[in-house]
C-alpha cells in the first residue's frame, strides 16, 4: 500500500499544499477545517520531516513562489516575502562563491552590478511562453504594437495577474531597449510588488542578483524606479509609465498631471491598469473620453480592445474573458457561491461601476483616509511587534464555518489626542474558519501587540468567539446590533471617516471597496437603518464591520479618558 493510500482526501490535499510551503494557517481555509487540525496532521504524518529533506533552495523557491501569486497579500505576507527574497539572494551569492580549484558553480556571478547579458532572446522567450495565458500574451502584443501603445487603458477584473504581467513586460523591455521603467502605486508597500516580481524574474531565468532599494540599474543603462502615489517622489523621472489600481487613488488628477510629464516624450508609454470603483472617482473622465470624442466603453466594443479617437487604447478583461483566454485558476461555480450579490459580483469579477451614491461612505471620503503607511515611524509591520508596546485596539467581525462565509479582523492605534487619527497597522479576513480557529488569530493578536480594547459583534454567530476570546481576554466589548446600535454606529463611523479621522495604507482597496458596500435603507416598518450590499455568506463589507466595531469603541462623545460605549 502506497503511502498516499494511508490518508484521507482533505489529508492528500493538504500535504501537497504544506510541501508547496504553505503554512498550517493558509491550508486550514482551504479544506474548511481548522489550523490546529492540519498542525496534528503534520505531527502526525510526520510531514516537517518530509518537507525539510528538500534542498534548501528548492524550499526556498518554492515559499517565494507561492507568495508572489498570491493577490492580495497581507502585511505579513508582504513583510515574509521580502524576508524570504533577502535570504534567497543571499543563497544565490554564496552559490556564485569560487570554488577551491577556482573554478565557477552555479549561477555566474555578477562581474558588472545588476548584469542582465545572461538574459537573452531565447531565454526570455521561453519563460513567457511557459508562463503567460492567452489574453495576457495578447496584451504584451499590444505593448509591442506603436499604433496604440502610446497610452493604453485597461479595466480588469481583480486577481486575473496584471501586477505580475506588467512587472514582466516592462522588465522584458528595459532588457531589450535599455529604456527606463517606471511604476506608480498607491503606496510604498504596493510598489514593492512589483519590485519582488521583477527581482524573482531574474533569479528563476539567469541566477541573477538584482540590487537596488528604490531603484534598480540595469547593466545596460535602464533604470526601474519604485515609487508611491505621493506628489513629493512622483515627478522629477523620465521612462515609461505604469500606473496600477488607478480608479483607487485619490486625487488622481493632480497625480496624473505630475506623472504625465514622465512620459511626455513621444518614445514613453503609458499604462494605466485597474479595478473598477465608481464613476464618481477622478480617473472616469480619462476612461470615458471626452463627450467630443464619442468613446463607446461597452464591455461589447472593448472586449477586444479599441483605439479611441483621443489616442487611447481601452479594453476590458473580466473573469469570463480571462476564462476564456486561458485562465484555469477560477471556478465560477464557486465564485458566484462567494459573492452571490449581483452588484458586488459585478464589481469585483465584471468590470462594473458602483455607484457610490447609494453608499453611506462616499468614495471620495474613502479616498481621503489613504495614506503611506511607510511613513509611520512607529510602525515596522515586519517586526514580531510592529508597533513595540504601543496600546492598540481590535474590532472583529466573525464569520460562521460555512464556505463561502468571510469574517474579518482589523487593528488599530487608537488616537494619541482627542480627534486624533485612528491608524489601521494590520487586517486580516478569513473563510470558513471554526470558532475557535477565529479566537485563535485573536489570541495570536494578543501575542503580538498591546492590546487595549477588543469589540466583537455578538448579535450572532460572534457569541461562541467572543466566549473563547474571554478567557484569555476579559475585557471584550460585546456589541449586539440593534437598528438603533447599528444606526449611530454607522453615523460614528461616517463622521469619523469623513474627517479623515481613519487612516489607512494607500493599498488597501479592499477595505475602502467594504465601506462602499454598505447602504442606507428603511426598514418594512419605517426606520432608517443601514445594510451591506451583500448576504452574509457573500461576504465583502466584512472588514467595514470590524472597522465600525471599533471605532464604535471611542464613542460618540470624545474626551480625554478612557473611552467607553454611549449607545442606546
Amino acid at each position: 500500500m502506497s503511502e498516499s493510500t494511508l490518508y484521507t482526501p482533505e489529508q492528500t490535499k493538504a500535504l501537497g499544499l504544506y510541501l508547496r510551503q504553505q503554512l498550517p494557517t493558509e491550508i486550514a481555509p482551504q479544506l474548511g477545517v481548522t489550523e490546529r487540525t492540519v498542525q496534528l496532521w503534520v505531527q502526525k504524518f510526520e510531514w516537517k520531516k518530509l518537507r525539510d529533506d528538500a534542498p534548501v533552495e528548492l524550499t526556498l523557491r518554492q515559499r517565494i513562489n507561492f507568495l508572489l501569486w498570491l493577490d492580495p497579500k497581507t502585511d505579513h505576507q508582504l513583510s515574509e516575502l521580502g524576508l524570504l527574497m533577502k535570504q534567497h539572494l543571499g543563497d544565490v551569492k554564496k552559490i556564485t562563491g569560487n570554488a577551491k580549484d577556482g573554478s565557477r558553480r552555479g549561477a555566474v556571478k555578477n562581474v558588472v552590478k545588476n548584469n542582465i547579458e545572461k538574459l537573452d532572446t531565447a531565454a526570455l522567450d521561453e519563460f513567457e511562453k511557459q508562463t503567460f495565458f492567452h489574453y495576457q500574451i495578447e496584451v504584451l502584443k499590444e505593448g509591442k504594437n506603436p499604433a496604440i501603445n502610446w497610452m493604453r487603458f485597461y479595466l480588469k477584473s481583480r486577481q486575473i495577474g496584471f501586477t505580475y504581467l506588467f512587472a514582466w513586460e516592462a522588465f522584458r523591455n528595459a532588457i531589450e531597449t535599455g529604456d527606463n521603467q517606471i511604476f506608480i502605486s498607491a503606496s510604498k508597500r504596493q510598489a514593492e510588488i512589483f519590485k519582488n516580481y521583477i527581482k524573482q524574474y531574474a533569479l528563476d531565468i539567469g541566477g541573477i542578483d538584482l540590487k537596488g532599494k528604490d531603484e534598480i540599474q540595469l547593466s545596460n543603462g535602464a533604470t526601474l524606479y519604485f515609487l508611491s502615489t505621493n506628489s513629493r517622489t512622483a515627478q522629477g523621472f523620465h521612462g515609461h509609465l505604469y500606473i496600477d489600481e488607478v480608479f483607487w487613488i485619490p486625487k488622481f488628477e493632480q497625480l496624473d498631471n505630475l506623472a504625465g510629464g514622465m512620459a511626455m516624450h513621444s518614445k514613453w508609454r503609458t499604462t494605466y491598469f485597474s479595478t473598477p470603483s465608481t464613476m464618481a472617482h477622478e480617473a472616469y473622465g480619462k476612461w470615458a473620453g471626452d463627450k467630443q470624442h464619442g468613446i463607446d466603453i461597452s464591455h461589447e466594443a472593448l472586449k477586444h480592445g479599441s483605439l479611441g479617437s483621443d489616442g487611447v487604447w481601452r479594453k476590458i478583461i473580466t473573469v469570463i474573458d480571462a476564462i476564456e483566454g486561458g485562465a484555469n485558476f477560477f471556478d465560477m461555480d464557486k465564485l458566484k457561491r462567494k459573492y452571490p450579490d449581483e452588484d458586488v459580483f459585478n464589481n469585483l469579477l465584471m468590470c462594473i461601476f458602483l455607484d457610490d451614491s447609494k453608499s453611506s461612505f462616499p468614495l471620495s471620503w474613502l479616498m481621503g483616509c489613504k495614506v503611506d503607511a511607510n511613513d509611520w515611524k512607529d510602525v515596522r509591520i515586519h517586526l514580531s511587534r510592529p508597533v513595540g508596546n504601543l496600546p492598540v485596539w481590535i474590532g472583529y467581525d466573525p464569520s460562521g464555518d460555512g464556505e463561502g462565509d468571510s469574517g474579518s479582523v482589523v487593528v488599530a492605534l487608537p488616537p494619541k489626542r482627542a480627534n486624533g487619527a485612528f491608524r489601521l497597522v494590520e487586517k486580516i479576513r478569513m473563510n470558513g474558519l471554526s470558532y475557535s480557529a477565529q479566537a485563535q488569530t485573536i489570541a495570536q493578536l494578543c501575542d503580538k501587540y498591546n492590546v487595549q480594547e477588543i469589540a466583537i459583534d455578538t448579535s450572532g454567530i460572534g457569541d461562541p468567539v467572543a466566549e473563547m476570546v474571554e478567557v484569555f481576554f476579559p475585557r471584550v466589548t460585546r456589541i449586539i446590533y440593534s437598528i438603533n446600535t447599528k444606526n449611530n454606529m454607522v453615523l460614528k463611523a461616517r463622521e469619523v471617516i469623513r474627517t479623515g479621522r481613519l487612516q489607512f495604507d494607500g493599498g488597501w482597496d479592499d477595505l475602502a471597496h467594504a465601506f462602499l458596500m454598505i447602504k442606507r435603507t428603511t426598514t418594512k416598518s419605517g426606520q432608517v437603518s443601514y445594510v451591506s450590499s451583500r448576504t452574509k455568506a457573500g461576504g465583502h463589507a466584512d472588514l467595514a464591520w470590524a472597522t465600525i466595531n471599533l471605532l464604535s469603541l471611542e464613542g460618540i462623545i470624545i474626551e480625554d479618558h478612557e473611552p467607553t460605549i454611549v449607545f442606546s
